[in-house]
């Protein structure tokens, strides 16, 4: 089988890399990336038969990638550090998946039953990878994915209180006194954020708008917070500011 890895760890893809060699011969390994832009390039060139596809592709995740190939009929292992939550998503449908860690023998076996899927019929799942995909965005799009060098996080939208800009790193402050470390800028995250629960108010914070308990114009312009937060608004997002939270 012509096999690629699409994994934005280079640390998991050598590993992995490694193991298919020594331990699936069945598998003839014909290239590799660590983003989303590069897997569409490398899928739709080299047509491959099996793609191991990492879940969190830097800013962006494996069915944003699914979406945007032209190259359909393959079979896909992903490769996820997902929590129990989002593996319950996998296990109605036909695509496999490796948990981080990954396990030898758990491996193999992924690689013999796809083995064993392309040799009894030659038809591409891509109804199943549009379901998976529906699911994945229906569990996700509650939650806000924070990652930095020790571990990708799963944040629900409102256990975020307001996010701050910290060089090219971010800072989620979450209820319970909880602080998250981001490996990404928040110019990023703006990106990604769900607009009906955030909205940025300054050029270095975003605030979750349920949190928002009132908006001071008279002394300097800023926002209270229920957890007991004031944050500044910049004068150039004030009215745009109150006409969002006006038109919810």
């Amino acid at each position: 089988m012509r096999t690629v890895i699409i994994e934005d760890e280079i640390n998991n893809l050598n590993l992995l890399s490694h193991f298919i060699k020594k331990y699936c011969p069945e598998i003839e390994l014909v290239g590799s990336c660590q983003n989303k832009k590069d897997g569409v390039t490398l899928i739709d060139s080299l047509k491959p038969d099996l793609v191991f596809l990492d879940i969190v592709l830097e800013e962006h995740n494996a069915f944003e990638l699914l979406e945007e190939i032209n190259n359909k009929n393959i079979k896909i292992i992903f490769v996820t550090a997902f929590d129990e939550f989002a593996l319950k998503a996998f296990r109605y449908h036909a695509a496999d998946y490796l948990l981080k860690p990954i396990q030898i023998d758990e491996l193999i076996d992924a690689v013999k039953n796809i083995s064993d899927q392309i040799k009894n019929e030659n038809n591409p799942y891509e109804d199943e990878l549009k379901q998976l995909s529906k699911s994945f965005k229906n569990r996700t799009q509650k939650y806000v994915i924070i990652s930095n060098v020790d571990k990708v996080s799963f944040v629900r939208n409102e256990d975020i209180i307001y996010c701050k800009s910290s060089g090219r790193y971010t800072e989620f402050f979450l209820t319970e006194n909880r602080k998250l470390l981001a490996s990404k800028s928040l110019g990023e995250y703006e990106q990604v954020l769900n607009p009906h629960y955030f909205f940025r108010i300054h050029k270095s914070y975003v605030v979750n708008l349920d949190q928002v308990l009132s908006i001071n114009k008279k002394t300097g312009n800023y926002c209270e917070l229920k957890e007991g937060a004031t944050l500044p608004i910049s004068r150039r997002r004030m009215e745009s500011f109150i006409k969002y939270i006006n038109s919810m």
